[in-house]
Parts: C-alpha cells; structure tokens; sequence
C-alpha cells in the first residue's frame, strides 16, 4: 500500500511537471486513499464503509448505496429492474392460478393464490366437478354422473347390464359393463314359451300363456272370462270412491277391476276424497281444522289469515269476538251493542245511551251524553290542536265531527289523526273516515256525510261505545284534527259523547 502512494505521488508530480492536460483521478480506495476534503462523487465504487455512493455507482458496486428501483441494475432484494421487466398479471399454469405480489414494484413477483375451480374452456384445467359438457379441458370420463360424447349412459348404476326382451323382440347387450353399454336388437321370437311376454306367429293360447284367447270362436280359452261377447261388460261405474275400469273391453277376457281411488273433487258422485271439502265438492261435509272455510263457518284456525279464527286486538274500542275456533264459528269486529257485560272493557252505547254505572260495571256516568265544543274548528289549511279538560279516569268518550240530523254538514275531509293525554299517552283511536255502521254516531243516528254528500267525516274512536281512559292521573286529551290534504280543508263543529261524571270543557 505506501509503494502505491508513492508511485501515485510520483506520477502526479511528473503530470504537473510536464503541464499534461489535468487528469481526473479518482481515489481509489474510497475511504482508504480519499483525502478527507475529496467529495463523494470523486470516491471509487468499494465494498469499504464510508457513508458515500458515488454517483457512478449502485448496491452491487459500493456497499454504502441502497438498491434503487428504476435504475435498470438488478440490485440485491430486487427481482426485476427496470419496471417495464417487472410482472403485471400472472397467466394460470394448469390449475394452479396466480397472482402478481407487490404490482408496480421492483419486488413483483408471481405466488400461487389457489386452484381454479371454474369449468372454463380452453384454460388447460379440467378442475374438480367439471366435465367435457362443461369444459373442453376435461375428457369423458365413465361413472362421473355426465352423459358424454361417445357414452350412452352413465353413472355405471344407470347402464343396462342385461337386455330381456320387449315383446316379441329379442335384444342382447353390448359393451356390458362401460358407460357405452346398449341394447340391441337381435331377432324375433319364434319359440312358444310360457311368460316370455310373446305370442309368436302359430302360437295360440293353450300352447302359450302369453296368447290371447280366440274371443268368438266359441271356445273357453285360458284367460277367458267371457263368451260369447253379448255376455261380457261393457262399462264398469264407479264403487263409492272406488274408481274401477273395464279390462279388455269388447273381448272375451273382459272384466271390471279396481283402477284406484277417486281424487277429483266432483258432485255427486257418491265420493268425497282427500283433499276436497264442502266447498267443492257436495258430496263432503264440512270439517273444522281442514283449513277451509265452509258452509255454516266464519273460520278455520288452519286457513290462512285473516280466515284463521284468529281476530285482530282493538284497544280502546267496544268491538269483541264471538264463537271459538274449535267450532269454527269465531267473529271477529262484533260491536257490543248491549250493557252489563262484565270485563269487556266498553261502556256500549246501544241507541239510546242508557248504559250506565248501575247497569254496566265499565261505564262511570249514569248514561251517554253529548256536548258540542265551543269553537268551529278550522281544518282549511293546517293542523288545530284541541285541548279537551275535565275528562275522568275510567270515563268513556268519543270525539267525531259527525253532527246530529238538521245539523249543518261540515265541509271538506277532517281527520282526527292523534289523541294523546297529559302524561304522553297515545291512543290508538285516530280515524279519518267515520264509514263503519257500527260506530255510535250512526247507532245515535247521526250523518257523518261533509256538505257535498260524501261519508268524510271522522270519530275517535270508530266504535259502537268510544273508548276508555284508563290511566288514574289522566286529566285531559289532546286532539289533532287536519285536512286530508291540501285540496280537502273545512271548517265544522267538534262533538264530544261521553260516558262520565262531569262535563268535558277546553279548561
């Protein structure tokens, strides 16, 4: 090493001496022989630590340079440079499918990612589950469950493995045992032969059981039944559900034999099968739990709803349900139109308002009563809200802008479309049309038409005996009476019925 600093000393010196032209020297030895005031770029390429990568070099030349993706060299960590030499998709080998790892990198790479299960055609996989009806990869193959080109049957449980005759034919088989396995025709029977399904040409039957009798020929034959023909049936009626059929009409082997049961629904014919019922059939009676409605029912609890005995609850309302559905005579939305009965949770109205605490256990007046509110109410563009004081516990009332005959018709469509008491309570009583006779406007005789003759107005509840208040701290409602719509507002008076103790009143 210090003889080649001083040949280089030398040479230097000689250069200067002869004014050469300056030569660009690079140290060689970069952090050996570089002076400390040489610049990076002036450093040789080596495998010597000194935090410098020339410009001229890379990773696999100067152990302080980093591997740089782009710059055409292969460096260590890398698996391809430049780029454009780098993998962008990965074709399939076989079925093993591919896919690029760390796409746009000097790192990509193509790794495994799975076995192609698809039938695809043309891909060079035949994968499991695929055959040649479904991919051209896969070659036929016997016993796969896939009818291929070239078989006549498959799996091998679906070939023929013997080949009795059909009739008269004679057949036998072919590649027995393969998924090419077949019946063919080989000649007619000519033999008389007991059971064999023929009657060849000379045989008769008492020299082959498998010939008809001669009808008419005035012998009893094997098999006959009848003979002469005039003697034989012609037709064979039915037997209850019994259906029959004639066997060998017109000959001399005829006879009437059961031909199964009768399924139809039809009238009349003495049978009533499975499956049918009064409804479709006359000769059926009716049947509770079958799942059909039928005459003399209102229900069955196997039909489906909503005419499965089953009726919808109606809070706050003076509807209840009669009948049961072991009887199939259940009816639902039935009005209670009459007093007394206990836990019904009404206090009925019956035409008259005589119901009350004395002759009804739910009603907390001594009768029905009426009271028109103070104020129109003006529906004509918006919601009113009305605050209706003095309503009781366990009183009974009902709000509706039905009004009594000669009373003036409101206009337009209200609707009553919220209640709600003073400690948030929400009832379930909201109605736009008052149109169910059944509800106490029409049982009093009130109109519920608007001023051009169309059933508009609205009652809360719909029911023959409104509802009832049944929280103990209740001490007012609260009503949002609204227009149908933009196009259907009015104005008309509010009416209040009432079953209670005291009068309701706005406070």
């Amino acid at each position: 090493m210090y003889a080649k600093h001083i040949l280089l000393g030398i040479a230097l010196s000689l250069g200067c001496l002869c004014a050469c032209d300056p030569v660009d020297v690079r140290f060689a030895d970069a952090g050996i022989d570089a002076p400390p005031e040489a610049t990076c770029d002036e450093r040789a390429c080596g495998d010597v630590a000194d935090s410098c990568c020339p410009a001229s070099c890379n990773a696999n030349t100067d152990i302080d340079c980093a591997s740089v993706c782009g710059n055409g060299t292969l460096e260590p960590g890398e698996r391809c440079d430049p780029l454009d030499t780098c993998p962008t998709d990965c074709p399939a080998s076989g079925c093993q499918l591919y896919a690029v790892d760390q796409p746009g990198t000097c790192f990509a790479q193509c790794q495994p990612s799975g076995m192609q299960t698809a039938c695809l055609n043309d891909d060079g996989c035949c994968p499991t589950g695929c055959n040649a009806n479904n991919d051209t990869d896969c070659q036929p193959a016997c016993d796969n469950g896939a009818l291929e080109t070239g078989e006549t049957c498959d799996p091998l449980t679906s070939c023929p493995a013997s080949c009795p005759q059909v009739g008269c034919q004679l057949r036998s088989l072919s590649n027995g045992g393969t998924c090419t396995a077949a019946c063919t025709d080989a000649g007619m029977q000519t033999a008389c032969v007991n059971g064999d399904g023929c009657c060849p040409m000379g045989c008769n039957a008492n020299n082959d059981d498998n010939c008809q009798p001669g009808c008419g020929n005035g012998v009893i034959e094997s098999g006959e039944t009848c003979d002469p023909l005039n003697t034989c049936p012609t037709s064979c009626p039915a037997i209850g559900c019994q259906l029959r059929t004639l066997s060998n009409g017109g000959t001399c082997a005829a006879a009437c034999v059961n031909a199964g049961m009768q399924t139809a629904c039809i009238n009349n014919d003495g049978c009533c099968p499975e499956g049918c019922n009064a409804n479709n059939d006359n000769n059926c009676q009716p049947d509770c739990g079958n799942g059909v409605v039928e005459s003399g029912e209102t229900c069955d609890p196997m039909a489906p709803a909503p005419n499965n005995c089953a009726c919808a609850a109606e809070p706050y309302s003076c509807y209840t349900q009669t009948g049961s559905a072991t009887q199939c005579d259940v009816r639902c939305h039935v009005p209670v139109d009459r007093c007394g009965i206990e836990g019904d949770g009404c206090c009925a109205f019956t035409g008259t308002g005589e119901c009350g605490r004395s002759t009804d256990g739910e009603c907390l007046g001594d009768r029905w009563q009426t009271t028109e509110w103070p104020y129109t109410i003006n529906y004509t563009t918006e919601c009113q809200y009305v605050r209706v004081y003095n309503v009781q516990p366990r009183g009974s009332y009902l709000f509706t802008m039905c009004y009594p005959p000669g009373g003036p018709a409101p206009g337009g469509d209200p609707v009553i479309s919220a209640v709600t008491d003073n400690l948030g309570n929400v009832y379930n009583v909201t109605n736009d049309d008052c149109s169910d006779r059944t509800a106490l406007p029409y049982t009093a005789g009130w109109r519920c038409e608007n001023d051009q003759g169309t059933v508009r107005m609205s009652c809360a509840s719909m029911s023959p005996g409104g509802f009832l208040i049944r929280d103990d701290n209740v001490f007012y409602l609260e009503l949002r009476i609204c227009p149908y719509n933009a196009q259907n507002g009015g104005r008309g008076a509010l009416h209040i019925w009432f079953n209670a103790t005291r009068t309701p009143n706005p406070g």
